[in-house]
């Protein structure tokens, strides 16, 4: 008689992910942020169009997720390896839908890959050509969600929830040997993530990349402040709930710690002309305010602060999603092996 398929009984729980990812919030999180950064960065670099850059992987997304209905999944070799790909039928209403934007921009932008060689369109199909989708390798981003999955990893195993920590190069070689399978999740989360910060404030994937790098640097000064005191260890430990208290906390942060429209640009690969201009706009909408310096920090606004700290709830949801479908593989892949 063969062995009982245990799988279940050490599930990891979506429950125990958003458990200790509240409870670690200001370590985990300055991770995650790295992530954000580095990918908003390469993403824009590509076309300087972002959401060209996300009709894109919405396609590779969509195709993906076919794979895995037909019980497809291929290694990063396999995946790299191939001249072209055929990519999954879509709707442009619904590439449109997806991305919140308009049908028009959608067509516009897809032909526009066509004509730069990265897409191919026949009588029956249309592909990704090699050349057009070798750049969007996200070795760099695999790197970074692996830190991020073996950070939770130690504090799983910390609480007794698994058995053994995995490290990041295992994740790295685990994401890679099972590359459609995993990405997809990353890119379910960063498609639905980015769209929805994109819909409620911030009408594009720019400007929101441009907020989003003001908080990394305001993150790391908050990390700085608190390792600096001398009563950091007690500060940690006196804190149940940390994501509760992050916001609070990171507004409260005071000095000439902001970024100039010039950082700006560099980090987000965002030319300084584009920058200034949406500099003005979250100014004047309050998302940020300018210190004499010209220095750029988060507003402390009651209104805008409490919508998005809804959204970083939201979001907190949804990563803790993610990780635990990328952990959960790597523990049965693990099994396996």
């Amino acid at each position: 008689m063969k062995e009982t398929l245990n799988i279940f009984s050490t599930e990891i729980q979506e429950s125990h992910i958003s458990n200790i990812y509240t409870k670690n919030y200001h370590a985990l999180h300055t991770d995650y942020l790295e992530l954000q950064r580095d990918w908003l960065h390469r993403a824009y670099n590509q076309f300087q169009d972002l959401d060209k850059y996300f009709i894109l992987i919405s396609l590779v997304n969509k195709t993906m997720t076919a794979y895995s209905d037909y019980m497809l999944n291929y290694t990063w070799d396999e995946y790299y390896q191939a001249k072209e790909i055929e990519l999954k039928k879509f709707s442009i209403v619904d590439i449109a839908k997806e991305l919140a934007i308009s049908k028009e921009t959608a067509r516009r932008k897809i032909l526009e890959l066509e004509k730069a060689g990265v897409l191919k369109k026949n009588k029956k199909s249309l592909t990704i050509q090699r050349d057009g989708f070798e750049f969007q390798k996200p070795l760099n981003s695999i790197k970074h969600i692996s830190k991020l999955l073996s950070s939770f990893s130690k504090k799983l195993l910390e609480n007794k929830i698994i058995k053994n920590h995995i490290s990041t190069d295992d994740f790295i070689s685990l994401i890679k040997t099972n590359y459609t399978q995993c990405w997809r999740y990353f890119l379910d989360f960063q498609i639905e993530f980015m769209t929805d910060f994109k819909k409620v404030f911030f009408k594009d994937y720019e400007t929101f990349s441009i907020w989003a790098t003001i908080v990394y640097n305001q993150n790391l000064h908050f990390n700085n402040k608190i390792k600096g005191d001398r009563n950091y260890t007690k500060f940690l430990d006196s804190i149940t709930d940390e994501g509760t208290r992050f916001s609070k906390d990171l507004l409260s942060l005071s000095g000439s710690f902001g970024l100039n429209a010039m950082t700006i640009s560099d980090l987000t690969g965002v030319p300084r002309p584009t920058v200034i201009r949406k500099l003005r706009k979250l100014e004047r909408e309050k998302f940020i305010i300018k210190n004499d310096l010209n220095l750029y920090s988060i507003h402390s606004g009651q209104k805008v602060s409490v919508e998005i700290e809804k959204m970083r709830f939201k979001n907190m949801q949804r990563i803790s999603t993610m990780i635990c479908k990328l952990l959960n593989t790597a523990r049965l892949n693990l099994k396996k092996s």
